[in-house]
């Protein structure tokens, strides 16, 4: 899901370049957004696998994440409702993702991956 908004807003900002100038930060954080995506991607296919490279891919995943919440807490629009309504849905997932994360690095305490 992630890498198909991605792939979105490139398309949209490809069509609206030549009337409107797309901010440096939006730019970025789209860039941000295709890899916390290709992260997950990783992570999941390295759980799936059941192999040891699991724990780096949850631990990069989440690094990134979390770096991208504290960075959006500064460039964000916070007043706007869908600016709220996104950063709450945002801080959900990183909690999914932070409970995953704390799963995969306990299984190689207990054997499951090699």
């Amino acid at each position: 899901m992630l890498l198909y908004q991605a792939w979105l807003n490139w398309r949209l900002q490809r069509a609206l370049s030549d009337l409107v100038a797309i901010p440096v930060a939006e730019q970025f954080g789209d860039g941000v957004i295709v890899l916390a995506g290709v992260l997950v991607m990783l992570s999941g296919a390295a759980l799936a696998a059941l192999s040891g490279w699991a724990v780096v891919a949850f631990m990069a995943g989440w690094t990134v994440q979390a770096l991208y919440l504290l960075w959006t807490d500064h460039v964000s629009r916070i007043g706007e409702p869908e600016a709220v309504s996104g950063r709450r849905q945002s801080v959900y997932a990183f909690t999914g993702y932070t409970a995953a994360t704390g799963i995969v690095l306990w299984l190689p305490t207990v054997g499951v991956l090699g």
